[in-house]
């Protein structure tokens, strides 16, 4: 996902950005009287100040007021891009009405009148707008939880898809949960608004799932604190038919991909003279729990369980490590 003087210098001081220009004297000892107003054309008159006249310089004056006239064009073309439902910026398809107002892709499947004008909508591409919009520079959408990039057109997508202030969804494993914050407030959620979760301290620690014979889909989660971070263990039961029942098991962090990449976890399972190991990097909750289940998991069936459970209850040793650097070496 380092960060004064030598003696021999003279220290160069900025010019001012100003012209001084000498008042000539009029044959009868008066100075010509000069107004700091425009002249037809539209110039600057120098202003009267003192003994000398003071002349703006065109640096000093038409500069920023020409990036200040950019800078409002292009914010104003910007601005033309504003889905009027979903008030998002339109990426292609640049979809308009028959008189030209436009409507995102997303938008228009759920209206049938142009909710400007009212007029029928049309399926009509504005590939004008669409190549007016590959020129500007477009803020992300992830602006309100911090981010400040401006971005190309065709780099928005990507860009808001990767971005370290996107929301992240609540990563508890039932997918129900429809909760979306910064990643500071995820783990204050979690213990919050799931009350069966459990939180742990420490790197090497026993993760006690239990009742896991039980009928039906179940999980069991836990929070782990340990080198200054929080991870969730997650153990959820898969029912697929009569008899045939999963459990799925694996570690994410509640941190970016990045961050994630700094770690190691270890699963055990030690019972009844029988010993399971499993180890892994932790994934990001930025990914869902469904989206690896097939990929990254330690699986088990109902006989591995029940014979590494006692008494129903199924104990996991997690131990958590950091990755050393290799350029710490």
């Amino acid at each position: 996902m380092s960060f004064g003087n030598s003696p021999n210098l003279e220290r160069r001081q900025s010019a001012t950005a100003m012209t001084i220009l000498e008042v000539e004297p009029t044959p009868d000892g008066e100075v010509k009287e000069e107004t700091s107003d425009t002249s037809p054309a539209g110039e600057l008159v120098p202003e009267r100040e003192g003994g000398s006249v003071r002349v703006p310089s065109r640096i000093e004056t038409r500069r920023p007021l020409e990036a200040k006239e950019k800078g409002s064009m292009e914010d104003f073309l910007v601005s033309l891009f504003e889905c009027p439902v979903c008030f998002g910026y339109i990426m292609p398809p640049v979809l308009q009405c028959a008189r030209g107002h436009l409507l995102c892709s997303f938008c228009r499947q759920k209206v049938t009148l142009c909710p400007v004008c009212r007029i029928s909508m049309t399926n009509i591409r504005s590939l004008a707008m669409e190549k007016v919009a590959t020129k500007l520079i477009f803020p992300c959408k992830h602006s309100q939880y911090g981010c400040r990039e401006r971005v190309l057109y065709g780099e928005k997508l990507n860009h808001e898809e990767d971005c370290e202030w996107r929301p992240y969804n609540c990563p508890y494993p039932d997918d129900k949960c429809k909760w979306k914050g910064p990643l500071k407030d995820v783990y204050l959620h979690l213990v919050h608004a799931h009350e069966n979760v459990i939180t742990m301290e420490g790197n090497d620690i026993i993760f006690l799932a239990t009742n896991v014979n039980l009928e039906g889909a179940l999980d069991w989660t836990m929070v782990q604190s340990c080198h200054g971070r929080h991870f969730l263990l997650s153990l959820e039961k898969i029912y697929l038919g009569e008899g045939c029942q999963q459990y799925f098991t694996a570690c994410r962090m509640i941190g970016t991909m990045k961050d994630a990449a700094k770690f190691m976890y270890n699963i055990s399972l030690d019972a009844n003279n029988r010993t399971l190991r499993w180890q892994s990097k932790p994934r990001s909750i930025r990914e869902s729990f469904a989206s690896f289940t097939h990929a990254d998991f330690l699986v088990l069936n109902k006989m591995t369980v029940e014979q590494f459970s006692e008494d129903g209850n199924l104990a996991l040793n997690v131990v958590i490590k950091k990755v050393q650097d290799p350029d710490e070496n």
